[in-house]
């Protein structure tokens, strides 16, 4: 931990840290500089900057009055270093500062409607040359491409989940990808904080154990962005697009629901927003239809070709899902898969019980011998139970 009292320190937030991390890594485009005036000027007016699409500029004003009045009193060539949290991550040269005329267009600005004023873009913007310390998500990148490059992959098809929580229509549709796919590359993004969202790092170990057992785990790769938020609520799906192709993907899955994809008739052909951009990238789009539960049907269909109304379908609701994990409740198997229930909420609840043994020994069979379970393994044989039909 440094003093971050010096004249060339700026603070910065972690979304604003992943943010750099992904311009630094070419995950949005090639561009890997901080932009000056005229370059922002040119994404601002055109949407695309040397020939790539790019929904945001790369522009760059700290938000804060310390921080604007370092960036008003720098000079060219100067060094500003990054300060997350009380450490140094990473710094800048300066190459010019310039007062932001279109601050919106920012691509750190891409999250401000949930922001509070201290968090906002400043007026004064700075550009040049930057580095990030941390080269966790180059390194996998380039294993993502050498991959690729080294089996050969044609068909690399990407898509982008929460699994806030890891649901079966989550399952459903990373088995349907992988089933056209050489390898599929689940991109997990993380969700803003927030006391009714589960964690990253247990979504992580989630979705890793899904894919370690129950899929051909050498056909998928997880790609954890755990410090941007750029992602999440899929605000503008171009970044998706534009992510996918440059960690070598030909194909981008979403859903039909998929917030902002903004779908529309063209000559009565259904089109997106995303048609244009994913043309000039030579990637392919796919649009998964919306998938339920039919209790008549009793497997997971899709609305489009289940012939039974809505009042007979279930839906996966995250948000249902979650009030049911955080009141303690263990979800139907037919929503969530009972390992995954199991793992969330055997770290939601840790010492849930006084005396977790005795409940144990008293509600489930056993082989003669006192046998030690887990929080997990309870949640797991409850459902066992749960399951059990000849007195129902």
């Amino acid at each position: 931990m440094i003093s971050t009292d010096r004249s060339n320190i700026i603070n910065i937030n972690q979304d604003t840290y992943g943010t750099l991390g992904l311009i630094k890594n070419q995950i949005l485009g090639k561009f890997k500089r901080l932009m000056d005036a005229n370059e922002a000027k040119t994404v601002y007016q055109t949407g695309y900057f040397r020939g790539e699409p790019m929904p945001y500029a790369y522009t760059f004003a700290p938000f804060g009055r310390r921080n604007q009045a370092i960036i008003r009193a720098i000079k060219q060539g100067q060094k500003l270093e990054f300060a997350l949290n009380g450490n140094i991550v990473g710094h800048m040269v300066v190459s010019s500062v310039y007062k932001l005329e279109n601050p919106h267009n920012s691509i750190f600005a891409a999250r401000e409607v949930e922001l509070d004023d201290d968090n906002k873009t400043g007026k004064y913007a700075v550009s040049g040359e930057f580095e990030i310390y941390d080269n966790t998500l180059a390194k996998i990148k380039k294993s993502v491409l050498n991959t690729i490059k080294e089996k050969n992959y044609q068909k690399v098809t990407a898509l982008m989940l929460t699994a806030d929580p890891f649901h079966r229509l989550h399952e459903r549709l990373v088995r349907m990808t992988i089933d056209k796919a050489d390898i599929t590359i689940i991109f997990l993004i993380r969700t803003l904080d927030s006391k009714r969202n589960i964690d990253f790092k247990l979504r992580q170990k989630t979705l890793e154990y899904f894919v370690s057992n129950f899929l051909p785990s050498e056909r998928v790769i997880i790609v954890p962005f755990e410090n941007s938020y750029l992602f999440s609520n899929h605000i503008n799906p171009v970044l998706e697009c534009l992510t996918a192709y440059n960690f070598g993907a030909t194909k981008l899955v979403v859903g039909q629901n998929h917030g902002g994809i903004g779908m529309f008739y063209d000559h009565n052909q259904p089109s997106t927003i995303l048609d244009s951009v994913a043309k000039n990238l030579d990637i392919e789009l796919i649009v998964m239809p919306e998938l339920v539960y039919c209790n008549q049907c009793r497997t997971i269909v899709s609305t489009k070709t289940c012939p039974h109304g809505q009042h007979h379908h279930i839906k996966y609701k995250s948000d249902t899902l979650k009030e049911l994990l955080f009141r303690g409740i263990l979800p139907p198997a037919i929503l969530m898969r009972k390992e995954i229930s199991a793992m969330i909420l055997s770290t939601l609840f840790p010492d849930r019980f006084e005396n977790f043994q005795k409940i144990c020994d008293d509600l489930f069979p056993n082989v003669g011998l006192l046998e030690e379970r887990t929080q997990s393994d309870f949640y797991l044989e409850l459902m066992s139970l749960y399951q059990t039909t000849s007195l129902t």
